[in-house]
């Protein structure tokens, strides 16, 4: 199936009455039901999910009172217009309650569940997930079908990556040739979900669900980062496995020393840092478990004895110079940590974000649980997507092995 373009759906946006009538009527659960399951056929057309669909194909401003929906965008506008909670609404049980009454008699209005309860957990609950996806991906887009796994090749060089460089007075540029493989990038659907019958909940208050989806919202993000930590030590079939570099290579009596195995050496450490940048793939982020976290703060939190009681961290002394701590810094720049309970004890995956790893999401799989919802009696939470993983460059990657001993 071709995506509709988005244009076509901007340049058609209605008022909330003319898209979402049919969907709250209360006489005929029928015609709501239908009319919902036509809106989520209609968002999948268009490769988006409800929030974006509607943000996109409402207007506000076409409103029979359009001050009704004053600073609200499409998305809102169709909350509101459902006696869906909106913003700082959360906090109020009777507008809970009311939503709840919203699904139960007009069943059509379930294609928002899913968005809704999101909404709400977001208000009620602050949570810091430690291990998140955005720290690892550069990008993330959306696809309807199947991609290749494509790989850049030098048309000069076929083992060198980069095209860009001096070239004499009618010199031939160095063209990077993007080739794509018979490998398809692998998908995966990965979610989980509770059901409840919707007497149930619209008995008990549609915030019941808040400390659930919390935790799914959670685990879904570990999955997710522990697939991508996977794909960058291993490769996929075209794009070799990470090279490992050991601590220990890095012992020089005149500059590093010689290193303790299981610890991390902050001169060893920079000097990897110094021979990637050399290499000319630049490391700005790396990924450990929670044991290699403590290690990475031992970096700056043992002070440096020889001072007597002005004794600083590595930290303070840096500090001291104008650097952020919130990583280890080169040459005025920052390396950023970034936690994954999968990764292997003693080692650290470096890469360059902007270059290594590209999310891939089928279009409209997050709205599948929507339509069944129209249609049972029951309200099945589901979050659910199918995504995969996609390495951009094959040279961006390295693992810096600080707990092998040398041999």
């Amino acid at each position: 199936m071709d995506l509709l373009p988005l244009n076509q759906l901007t340049a058609n946006r209605q008022s909330p009455d003319a898209l979402l009538a049919k969907l709250c009527l209360r006489n005929d659960r029928d015609a709501s039901a239908s009319a919902g399951r036509q809106l989520v056929q209609t968002a999948r057309q268009y490769g988006l999910e409800m929030r974006d669909y509607l943000r996109l194909a409402i207007d506000p401003l076409k409103a029979e009172r359009p001050e009704e929906f004053d600073g609200l965008n499409g998305y809102e506008a169709a909350l509101k217009y459902m006696n869906l909670p909106v913003g700082n609404d959360y906090d109020s049980g009777v507008v809970l309650d009311l939503a709840s009454d919203t699904f139960e008699y007009s069943p059509g209005t379930r294609a928002l569940f899913p968005e809704v309860v999101d909404d709400v957990v977001r208000s009620a609950s602050r949570q810091v997930d430690y291990e998140n996806l955005e720290s690892l991906v550069a990008s993330s887009r959306t696809i309807n079908g199947v991609v290749m796994i494509s790989t850049v090749i030098n048309d000069e060089d076929p083992n060198d990556a980069k095209v860009f460089a001096p070239v004499s007075e009618f010199g031939r540029f160095r063209i990077g040739t993007i080739k794509t493989s018979e490998t398809s990038v692998r998908m995966w659907k990965i979610g989980g979900g509770y059901r409840t019958s919707y007497e149930f909940n619209r008995r008990s208050r549609l915030d019941l669900l808040t400390p659930y989806a919390a935790r799914m919202q959670r685990e879904l993000g570990l999955s997710k980062v522990g697939l991508v930590t996977d794909l960058l030590i291993n490769g996929d079939t075209i794009n070799q496995p990470a090279a490992i570099k050991y601590q220990y290579s890095f012992d020089d009596a005149k500059r590093t020393g010689v290193a303790e195995a299981g610890r991390i050496s902050y001169k060893h450490l920079l000097a990897w840092f110094v021979q990637r940048a050399r290499a000319g793939v630049p490391i700005d982020t790396v990924v450990g478990n929670w044991d290699a976290y403590l290690d990475w703060l031992f970096l700056f939190a043992t002070p440096i004895a020889g001072t007597g009681t002005n004794d600083r961290t590595a930290a303070e002394n840096l500090a001291a110079t104008g650097f952020r701590i919130g990583g280890v810094p080169i040459l005025n720049g920052q390396v950023n940590f970034v936690l994954s309970t999968t990764m292997p004890a003693g080692q650290l995956l470096g890469f360059r974000k902007a270059e290594t790893v590209e999310q891939l999401t089928e279009a409209g799989s997050l709205i599948n649980e929507s339509e069944r919802a129209i249609t049972t009696q029951s309200i099945t939470y589901v979050k659910s997507e199918v995504s995969g993983y996609r390495l951009v460059f094959g040279d961006t990657r390295e693992i810096y092995d600080y707990g092998a001993a040398k041999p």
